[in-house]
Formats: structure tokens, C-alpha cells, sequence
């Protein structure tokens, strides 16, 4: 059995739809919030409508289970809360009921976000841990609550970084990609900036390579890998990519990043406006993060599941432009 929280997710439903279809249905899903068509898409799979933090639930859903793949994480600080509560005490959660369980592995996504908002160039699993903001510093402690566990020998672990996953479900990756294609005319620097991304299905084929009892044996010493497609793309491809399948034309002129992330930044120091939270589309972070280098290695991963193919972002793209569709 294999127990997925947060299944429900853009990401949860791409892992969910692997899993149940490699392991006949072996699959059970804990989230707070399912929707109506889950049952629907899912008939084999066992739902568990419940709280991170209810630790009856948790103790339930975790009783049988050899594999806990836990995708439950809140991204957005919409209401004010913090991140503390659900991806720092929720992990916390979730691993104390798999140590109680005997769950034998913990497969925990995270984020290269760990590492901070600066610029990475085929950056790999060795690169200090510098979280500089909310989000970030809750997936770096989640991160080391699974791993201290895994080295109390509770259960094994592996943490999953990823930067940008796109796909059918995406929400704000590519949906904000297109609306930039669209409505901006200039590059920022050029576009040179490269990007590490990779397609949901092929993220979820990962995590199914990782789960269940015929899984890869990974390095219990360090068991933090990259997942990415290990084809770095830079902005101006990926742009360009969208402005071909849409019709747009594209950006005409470059336009400095230093200089248009300088009255970006100000405007929100001065407003006291959160960049990880802001409604606009062009934040300090969101500049950063297609404005510099997010390169990051999956060299590791690549020796771990040798016969893995992922496909590049424009085939991946291309297979999925029923769903982007709606957003051009």
C-alpha cells in the first residue's frame, strides 16, 4: 500500500494516476479537500478526507502502508497564516505517524527554493541550504524533519528538489509564462537566463520509481536529489516555444533585469509588500526567478534510474496545450 498526502493537488493527481495505475490500485490518499470528480478518476484509489494534524486520521491512513509519498504543502500564504502550520508541524505529523506505522519509506517533495532566490548554474545536491523566505525556510525544516527521522533509522527517506513542474493542472508556472509571452514586449536580459523544469507525468514516474517495495535503493547517507528533465532551457526559448503555438509575437527589444528589478523591489519595501505572496505578476522573487540562472543538476538522480527519459519542454508543452489552451 502506498499512502500519497495531498493527492489532490496539481501534482498529487499526476503521482496519484501513476501509482494507481502501476500498483492495481494499491493506493491510498490523504488531503483536507477532495473534488467532486475524484471518485470518479480515481475509483480505486482509497480517499481520507482529513487535517494534516489530526493524528487519528493520520495513524488510520498510515496503518498498512510501506511507502508515504507526502505532497501536502501549502505555496501560498493566502490568508496570513505562515507556512509553519502545514509544512513544518504538518510534516512533523505525518513522519511520527509513519515511524509509528512501520512505514518503511518516506519520499518528501520539496524545493530547490531551499537554497535561496540567487542564481544557480548546474547547481547540485551539495549547494548550502539558504532559505530566504517564509515558504522556503518551511520546506528547508520539513526537509530536516524527514531526514532526522530517516537517521534515527525511523524509516528510509528521500527528498525530491524540484524548480518548476508544468503540466496539465499547473496553475501558475506556464499560465504566467503565457500572460508574460503575451502582454510584455521586451526580454529581460536577453533571455539568456536558464531554467530547470520538468513535466508532471514524468515527475510522477520518478516518485513511482521511488515507491513500493521494488523501489530504487538510494543513498541513505545523502538521500536528496535533484528532479528535474536535465535539459536546462533558457527564458527565451521557453517564451518562444509559447509565442509559436499561440500566435504571439515576440518581445522586440532586452531590457537590463537589474534595471527593472530595482523599482520593483523598492516598491515593495516601501509598500511593505510581501514578493511571495503579492497578486501581481511581476514581483522581486518572480523576476529573479526567470531573470537569473535556476540551473540545477540532475546528474544524481540520472545515476540513481539510468533508464529514465524525460521529454523536453516543448514536447512536454505541446502534450499538454488542451489544458494550457485556456489561459492564451
Amino acid at each position: 500500500m502506498i499512502l500519497i498526502s495531498g493527492g489532490n493537488g496539481f501534482i498529487g493527481r499526476h503521482v496519484v494516476r501513476r501509482l494507481a495505475e502501476a500498483s492495481g490500485g494499491e493506493v491510498r490518499v490523504l488531503d483536507a479537500f477532495f473534488g467532486e470528480d475524484f471518485g470518479e478518476t480515481f475509483p480505486d484509489v482509497e480517499p481520507i478526507r482529513a487535517d494534516l494534524l489530526d493524528d487519528g486520521a493520520l495513524k488510520s491512513a498510515a496503518d498498512g502502508a510501506d511507502t508515504l509519498v507526502h505532497l501536502a504543502s501549502k505555496a501560498v500564504d493566502r490568508d496570513g497564516s505562515g507556512f509553519e502550520r502545514v509544512n513544518v508541524e504538518g510534516t512533523r505529523a505525518v513522519c511520527r505517524a509513519a515511524a509509528a506505522a512501520g512505514v518503511r519509506r518516506v519520499i518528501y517533495l520539496s524545493s530547490v527554493g531551499v537554497y535561496g532566490h540567487g542564481a544557480h548554474r548546474e547547481a547540485d545536491e551539495s549547494t548550502p541550504v539558504a532559505p530566504d523566505t517564509p515558504f522556503s525556510r518551511s520546506k528547508a525544516a520539513a526537509e530536516k524533519i524527514v531526514l532526522d527521522h530517516a537517521r534515527a533509522g525511523d524509516f528510509e527517506s528521500v527528498v525530491l528538489r524540484h524548480r518548476f513542474v508544468y503540466g496539465a493542472g499547473d496553475g501558475a508556472v506556464l499560465p504566467r509564462l503565457i500572460k508574460a509571452a503575451k502582454s510584455y514586449p521586451f526580454w529581460l536580459s536577453g533571455g539568456r537566463a536558464r531554467m530547470s523544469l520538468i513535466w508532471a507525468p514524468d515527475l510522477a514516474e520518478v516518485i513511482r520509481r521511488l515507491s513500493g517495495s521494488a523501489a530504487a535503493v538510494v543513498d541513505a547517507e545523502a538521500p536528496v536529489y535533484h528532479v528535474t528533465d536535465g535539459q536546462p532551457i533558457s527564458y527565451r526559448r521557453v517564451i518562444t516555444t509559447i509565442c509559436r503555438q499561440f500566435d504571439y509575437r515576440p518581445p522586440r527589444f532586452s531590457i537590463p533585469y537589474r534595471l527593472l528589478y530595482a523599482p520593483v523591489r523598492l516598491r515593495e519595501l516601501l509598500l511593505g509588500i510581501d514578493p511571495e505572496v503579492a497578486a501581481s505578476s511581476v514581483t522581486s522573487i518572480r523576476l529573479k526567478l526567470v531573470a537569473q540562472d535556476n540551473d540545477f543538476s540532475s546528474a544524481r538522480l540520472e545515476r540513481l534510474l539510468p533508464d529514465l527519459e524525460c521529454i523536453p519542454f516543448e514536447q512536454g508543452f505541446e502534450r499538454s496545450l488542451d489544458f494550457y489552451s485556456r489561459f492564451r
